[in-house]
């Protein structure tokens, strides 16, 4: 055989060879990863031949608190079926060059996959592209050139590029940097592996919709890592969940192991001390009292056993575990933290746990119970009929929930009926409930379902107003009884001209705090029970105590002070559930306000002497000022609503001033009486 021959069959040799190597690897995975290669064995391989991070030699010796969760990925796709790794963490741990390292290694090892890394907003998923991902991938040169060369199909090497900022591919591999905030980029690609960074940042329904879209893989791998925010909320959601693993430290004297960072009397009275010879700060046994030179001597303990075996395995990685931070570091910035807010930034980015004001959960379990004592003082009991009543109506599809209230003599407020209904058409039970009840005002929001809102609304045309929601910077609420012109081009089945405009906040700080003076009150919880479905299964409770309380001590005010914002920016807060019940409520109390305002009294008349009638109203309302009682004056018998012209008798509203009114209320300064 000639040379030229020869030649022309080895390169048709290594053109057979490559393109089998290339079905092996689409079939098992990259081979340059070992079947059995762990991530950590991987990682250390790339530290030796040169790995860097920011610019800096990557190790791993200097901090074997991490080794753990280094440990924790997967590394077969058996291992990764359906797995949930969660990190809940402190700031500058490291953390995120685990999850960029971890998708380069699932990428290859697992390939050809759809990674998705998803954060809260463009701009910083963007960011971590360039800044963090890319910054890896250019100190490992042989990664560096999966990414920018691709082999076609006669097995010639093309140059490609980086790719887009927001799409990098690998070999079949493709990483899509992408954001919760945005419709399309959770809801439109299919993907085999999630991460999500900065949870703190996303609500739960849209992680949900993110791991949705792992529904057709053979993978289904999800990382969640974030520092801490709120209790129940974003990550810490997830974290309970999952086995709670928390790193203790070993102590060398009585080899006791103790997580340094539990304020629950451990932080940092048992686990800081300060030696006065010295000067110094330095790790303590909470034990034994012993010094401790190394916190990340020592291991995760699993504090959730129950969620051993399940699909999600938690972390939590405080900065006591941070080879930079010192005793000294963390005690002078706990003792810098005065506000709410200084605390809660302590709590989350230093010990990684969630924490809340106190202040910012304005009702508690007691404040309701307090409410209800007061309602059986007065007698309260849950009525079956009534009139001239108030109802609030939080819908979502197929399940309605809805509060009743009535006014009591002395203008406090009393629940006279909860319910909560499950059904394909719920507002035909709410319509039974309008006429039940008498219900002079019924305030309902238009999401999620607002043409069956809008013909419920229409049934009950002026009755019933539909709610919405906007930054309203001086007003409680904008009654829109005009109609618009989106209105008019509706057709009159699907249109109403009632409508409410609330600022969320406002209205639901002063619903909330009328449940904590015990201006709203509530008759004894035992005595309404009914069947309610939860979880897919029918059972009966009794709903005010089990339900209803319970939602409104998981409703938080929060005012939150962006980095990006000059501002505040004040919001209403869903503590771990969606507390229906808590806008049913608020909502209740905006009809209510349609009536009687915000903050407006109608004192009691009656034909008794002066002094007696003040004495009367002070026992029925403790606490009001002698200025306000000394407002209560004699009125002639006959200056009432019912004989003012500007009474409108057959819907018993007041033409003048735009409220509903009884016939026997008294007139106020525009009486003008009926000749």
């Amino acid at each position: 055989m000639s040379v030229p021959a020869v030649m022309r069959a080895a390169a048709e040799l290594e053109r057979r060879r490559r393109a089998l190597k290339r079905i092996v690897d689409k079939a098992d995975g990259n081979s340059d990863i070992p079947h059995d290669m762990t991530f950590r064995q991987w990682c250390e391989q790339l530290a030796a031949e040169g790995m860097k991070v920011d610019g800096k030699p990557f190790r791993l010796d200097d901090r074997p608190a991490l080794i753990p969760i280094y440990d924790a990925i997967p590394t077969t796709r058996e291992e990764a079926k359906g797995k949930i790794l969660v990190i809940q963490k402190a700031t500058q741990i490291g953390i995120t060059i685990w999850e960029v390292l971890a998708n380069i290694y699932l990428a290859k090892k697992f390939g050809p996959c759809n990674i998705g890394m998803f954060l809260p907003d463009q701009a910083t998923a963007a960011f971590k592209s360039e800044h963090r991902f890319m910054r890896i991938i250019r100190s490992i040169p042989q990664i560096m050139k999966e990414m920018t060369h691709r082999e076609d199909e006669t097995g010639k090497v093309k140059r490609i590029g980086e790719g887009n900022v927001l799409t990098r591919t690998m070999g079949e591999s493709i990483f899509m940097f992408l954001w919760t905030s945005g419709k399309v980029s959770t809801e439109s690609r299919p993907m085999d592996i999630v991460t999500l960074d900065e949870v703190q940042g996303m609500e739960l329904d849209q992680i949900d919709k993110v791991r949705a879209r792992t529904g057709d893989s053979d993978i289904q791998f999800t990382m969640l890592l974030s520092t801490a925010n709120i209790s129940e909320m974003d990550i810490n959601n997830w974290y309970v969940q999952g086995t709670q693993e928390v790193w203790h430290t070993e102590c060398p004297h009585c080899n006791e192991l103790s997580d340094l960072s539990d304020p629950a009397g451990i932080f940092p009275d048992k686990s800081i001390k300060y030696e006065q010879q010295t000067r110094e700060y330095f790790w303590a046994c909470p034990e034994c009292g012993g010094t401790i030179t190394d916190p990340q001597i020592g291991r995760p303990v699993i504090t959730n056993p129950s969620a051993i075996g399940t699909n999600i395995r938690s972390f939590m990685l405080p900065r006591t575990i941070s080879p930079k931070m010192t005793p000294r570091d963390i005690v002078e910035a706990w003792g810098r933290a005065k506000t709410g807010d200084q605390k809660k930034s302590f709590y989350n980015r230093t010990l990684a746990r969630p924490h809340i004001d106190p202040d910012q959960l304005p009702v508690t379990m007691a404040h309701c119970l307090a409410a209800v004592e007061e309602g059986k003082h007065l007698a309260l009991v849950w009525k079956q009929k009534a009139r001239d009543t108030f109802m609030g109506i939080d819908q979502m599809g197929s399940f309605n929930a809805v509060i009743i209230k009535e006014r009591l003599p002395d203008g406090r407020q009393a629940v006279i009926h909860v319910e909560a209904v499950f059904d394909m058409d719920p507002f035909y039970r709410c319509g039974e409930l309008m006429s039940q009840y008498g219900v002079s005002i019924c305030v309902v929001e238009q999401l999620p379902n607002v043409n069956d809102a809008r013909r419920f609304a229409n049934k009950f045309s002026g009755r019933v107003f539909l709610a919405g929601y906007a930054d309203l910077k001086d007003n409680y609420m904008n009654w829109g009884d005009d109609l618009s012109r989106s209105d008019r081009r509706t057709s009159e089945d699907d249109r109403t001209r009632y409508t409410v405009t609330l600022n969320q906040y406002k209205c639901m700080q002063t619903s909330l705090f009328r449940i904590k003076n015990k201006h709203c009150l509530f008759p004894d919880p035992d005595e309404l029970e009914q069947d309610v479905i939860e979880d897919g299964i029918t059972k009966r409770i009794p709903i005010l105590r089990d339900w209803v309380f319970v939602h409104f001590t998981k409703t938080a005010l929060v005012v939150e002070h962006s980095e990006h914002e000059r501002k505040p920016r004040a919001k209403v807060m869903k503590i771990g559930i969606d507390p229906h019940y808590s806008y049913a409520n608020m909502l209740c109390d905006v009809a209510w306000a349609r009536s009687y305002g915000t903050s407006t009294f109608i004192l009691p008349q009656g034909g008794k002497e002066l002094a007696v009638k003040q004495k009367e109203v002070q026992e029925f309302m403790p606490g009001l000022p002698d200025g306000v009682i000394s407002m209560i004056e004699e009125r002639p018998e006959g200056e009432v609503c019912g004989n003012c012209t500007a009474f409108n008798q057959e819907i018993g509203f007041c033409e003048e001033r735009q409220v509903i009114v009884r016939a026997r209320d008294v007139g106020c300064t525009l009486f003008v009486e009926i000749e």
